[in-house]
């Protein structure tokens, strides 16, 4: 029965399995069940999936493990593979509130021991969302099984869970254990009967087993390597581990398997001494290629120590740093970092390492892979040294260094070791665009992660150091960003630039404009795609910054309410004042007449000095403060203002810089806005979210006031507020006050027409200023989603908190279909010159279509400049453009415009 027939009803988790099983025996639907999700692990399918569950998995290779509770107790479900898609979308996820439907209660019948488990057939979602400051000690129901209570999975064979998005990451409580106890002995090292590397590759075949003990140290750790396949689940652990290990002989390779790799993975760290016993000796893998270590003088050996649990089990020990013998004479790990100003010059395809300040940190992006429905996980980052003022971007991937990479953000130290050069040429100018990518055997590590790593010794480390001590750095660190869409390296300006870049054996994929739709569904959480589609443009929409939400609307008109009552204070105390001052003139009229009466005949011939503007001058400054800060502020910007109002455009040539978001800040900003709004009418209260504020228009600018008056209707007057009105309201960017939005309609569009909007902007669409405040905040907005849910955190502040950069505009190009079928919106955000993204050239005519194409704006030309097209320059223009899509989960779906190149 469907959920509008039967009324969900509490049950309890501890309930739930007897409810389920009486429902079934009786063959009566069970009411639906409201519960919260507090855990989502992904596994494989495994070979008897369907005759454990009764479900068909069909083409899904993944199967989900939703753990569920209702703040008393919580219970382990499986989903069933019709619902992946909800987990794939990012919908059904930790901290989510839904109502459970359809379950169903099954019996392991090929185990003795009877173990059942839920599925979960059908789920709706419910408004709001579950949290809790420990999620952990939510304990299970009271007779749960061990398959609900350990981590391992409800169905198969596998002995762990894989990370929720990608299969590089350690996943688990299992990665965290430690295998063995340490020696007690004072010195167990002693007189250590060990043998080197060479000898080993030159007798192993010839040697007896078990071979001698090898010491050596840690060179290179690689990322782990996850080879596990769907339905071949007879091995529980299905990894495996690179370790490059040397010592005073040479270099081997040291491979990890099944379950060694969780247990020793994490303590085999670079620079780590270690004892070896019990392996095993083979050839290595032919084809497999060895990291660059540095170490030109260590002969690279072709043999590979294989650990293994079994058969033999190998004992691999972590030589504590005071117990390590000088006479091992072990090789140190060595680094090869360049500077920003050497990288331009730095061959390619090398191998070298890099440290900076983090200067932008983008968000994570998933790239489904060529061969299998996999996925590759990828960010970009910039860091700055003392050496350049343009960044060094790192492309960084999975490392198998999850808690690493969730503490990155802007303002700290990163390190990258063992980065490959990519020097990318692009268009026919032949443009060179540096990064630097990841490679397997790439470590990265961040503030409060460097630990006692070799590489603090590095000169490297000691001149960034001393360059953080600078005003330069401090002024790098607060002007950094986090978020917000990125592309590198950028397109090329033409369409036949764009193709030829693809090589010779591929070919421009256009979509139909009618097929984007089902594109987009078919985008997985946080999966990153380019589409290429054609089209006109119908409509353009400009937006000199975001919008703010209606939540924080509504916040600052409550502060804006609650400041007027002040400034109705300030209004009675400007009119008692004025009242005095009337009087005070009245007296002084009189005294000078009867002076006037008296020195007639002595005073006739000379006139008589007013002073009524210096005592209007000085004792109105007495008794008002704000006709005093009124006063101040026109005198500071009359000398500016001759020339006629200020506008945005004109505002960059005078003694302030035009900056919508800091200039609040800025000291004096907060009276003016408060003398700002003492002019506003008293009238024209907030009524409700529709109301926009009228503003004024513009009128000459007061000239310079020294005490003679000005032009008619631009003398101060202390009779009333009405020469006072002219004080230019665009000084002040209210955002929350004022819609800035501009719109041009190129070509009509018929109302039924389909069309994709692009909705509410999600927070990290546009990027974000990283503030030290908000450090926590920026981790946790840049992180995935987690599979578990996390203690919630103290502050309530939202990613929407944190400020956007200056003059981030951009703009919402409606694009037609040729077929006049179909509408689609796509945002651009314009590249201005100097800002964290990169644009082919600002060396062009300025014009709209010229921007789309290089993708910034022209040199010299500021952002807060631009404007709407002309009509008639886009009009019938047929464009190819190129989409970046990315799906925040769900149906929030971003699509920006990289591109858009003119068919000629």
């Amino acid at each position: 029965m469907s959920e509008s027939f039967v009324e969900p009803q509490d049950v309890l988790i501890a309930e739930l399995k007897e409810r389920v099983r009486q429902a079934e025996r009786q063959r009566q639907p069970l009411a639906p069940v409201p519960a919260s999700v507090l855990a989502v692990h992904r596994y494989l399918v495994g070979s008897d999936f369907e005759g454990e569950t009764g479900e068909d998995p069909g083409e899904e290779q993944n199967v989900f493990d939703v753990v569920v509770t209702d703040g008393l107790h919580k219970i382990k479900c499986l989903l069933s593979p019709k619902l992946n898609h909800l987990v794939h979308r990012n919908e059904l996820c930790a901290g989510c509130q839904v109502t459970l439907h359809d379950l169903t209660l099954r019996y392991n019948e090929g185990d003795v021991r009877g173990d059942s488990f839920i599925i979960i057939k059908d789920v709706k979602f419910r408004t709001g969302s579950f949290s809790s400051d420990d999620p952990g000690a939510i304990p299970h129901w009271s007779n749960a099984l061990p398959p609900e209570t350990d981590h391992h999975p409800l169905t198969g064979r596998w002995g762990h869970y894989l990370p929720l998005w990608n299969n590089e990451d350690p996943c688990g409580e299992q990665w965290e254990q430690q295998e063995g106890e340490e020696d007690e002995n004072n010195d167990p090292y002693a007189d250590l009967d060990r043998m080197e590397l060479n000898k080993l590759a030159s007798k192993y075949k010839t040697m007896s087993r078990p071979y001698p003990v090898v010491v050596g140290r840690v060179l290179a750790r690689a990322r782990v390597h996850y080879y596990g396949k769907p339905g071949r689940d007879k091995k529980k652990w299905t990894y495996q581990g690179y370790i490059e290990l040397g010592d005073s002989s040479g270099t081997a390779s040291m491979v990890l398997w099944g379950s060694t790799v969780p247990a020793l993975y994490k303590k085999l760290e670079v620079g780590a001494v270690v004892k070896v016993e019990n392996y095993t000796v083979r050839h290595s893998f032919a084809l497999r290629s060895r990291p660059d270590l540095h170490n030109n003088q260590l002969p690279c050996l072709n043999i590979e120590l294989n650990i293994n649990s079994r058969k033999p089990a190998a004992v691999v020990t972590v030589v504590p740093s005071n117990q390590v013998d000088p006479a091992w004479d072990l090789p140190d790990v060595k680094y090869k970092f360049v500077r920003g100003v050497e990288l331009a010059t730095t061959e390619d395809q090398a191998i070298v390492d890099v440290v900076g300040l983090s200067t932008f940190v983008g968000r994570w992006e998933r790239l489904r892979r060529p061969t299998c429905p996999q996925f590759w996980q990828s960010r970009w980052v910039h860091v700055m040294d003392q050496t350049s003022t343009k960044p060094v971007v790192l492309q960084l991937f999975a490392t198998s260094q999850p808690g690493i990479h969730d503490n990155i953000t802007a303002g700290h130290i990163v390190v990258a070791t063992h980065m490959r050069v990519m020097q990318s040429t692009v268009g026919r100018e032949k443009k060179k665009f540096v990064y630097l990518t990841t490679t397997r055997e790439s470590q990265v590590y961040t503030t409060g992660f460097h630990g006692s790593h070799g590489y603090r010794t590095e000169q490297a480390l000691h001149d960034l150091a001393d360059w953080l001590q600078s005003g330069k750095a401090r002024q790098c660190a607060l002007s950094a960003v986090i978020g917000g869409c990125y592309g590198y390296p950028p397109l090329p300006p033409t369409l036949e630039e764009y193709k030829a870049g693809l090589g010779q054996e591929k070919d421009v994929k256009v979509t139909p404009l009618h097929h984007l739709p089902a594109e987009l569904s078919s985008l997985h959480y946080c999966e990153g795609k380019r589409v290429v589609v054609q089209g006109t443009i119908a409509m353009v929409t400009y937006r000199p910054h975001p919008l703010e939400d209606r939540e924080q609307q509504q916040n600052n008109r409550q502060e804006r309410q609650n400041n007027r009552g002040q400034l109705q204070n300030d209004r009675e105390q400007l009119q008692n004042s004025r009242e005095l001052l009337q009087n005070e003139r009245e007296g002084l009229q009189n005294d000078r007449t009867v002076q006037n009466g008296l020195q007639a005949a002595s005073t006739s011939s000379k006139p008589v000095p007013s002073t009524s503007h210096d005592l209007s001058s000085s004792d109105e400054d007495i008794f008002s403060p704000v006709s005093t800060r009124l006063r101040s502020r026109s005198q500071e910007r009359s000398p500016v203002m001759e020339g006629g109002p200020v506008t945005r455009a004109r505002s960059k040539d005078m003694d302030f810089e035009w900056q919508p978001v800091s200039l609040l800040k800025r000291r004096g900003r907060k009276d003016m806005r408060k003398a700002v709004r003492v002019f506003e009418d008293p009238e024209s209260e907030d009524t409700g979210p529709k109301r926009k504020v009228k503003r004024r228009q513009r009128r000459p600018a007061r000239g310079p006031t020294d005490g003679r008056g000005g032009p008619p209707g631009q003398q101060e007057s202390a009779g009333g507020l009405s020469e006072e009105m002219n004080i230019d309201i665009e000084l002040e960017p209210l955002r929350e006050e004022t819609d800035q939005t501009m719109t041009v309609n190129v070509t009509q569009l018929p109302p039924a027409l389909p069309r994709l909007t692009t909705g509410r902007l999600h927070p990290l669409t546009t990027p974000r200023v990283w503030q030290p405040r908000h450090s926590d905040l920026a981790r946790e907005a840049l992180r995935l989603q987690p599979s578990e849910l996390r203690p919630a955190r103290q502050d309530n502040s939202k990613v929407e908190d944190m400020p956007v950069p200056n003059e981030e505009s951009y703009y919402i190009i409606t694009l037609l279909g040729l077929n006049n079928d179909v509408a689609v919106d796509m945002l651009f955000f314009p590249v201005r010159h100097g800002a964290h993204r990169t644009a082919y050239s600002h060396d062009h005519d300025g014009s709209f279509l010229a921007m789309l194409e290089n993708g910034g704006v022209a040199k010299d030309t500021e952002v807060t400049d631009l404007g709407l097209p002309a009509p008639e320059e886009v009009l019938d223009v047929r464009l190819v453009c190129v989409l970046d899509c990315f799906s925040h989960g769900g149906d929030n779906v971003e699509l920006v415009l990289n591109r858009a190149y003119r068919v000629r």
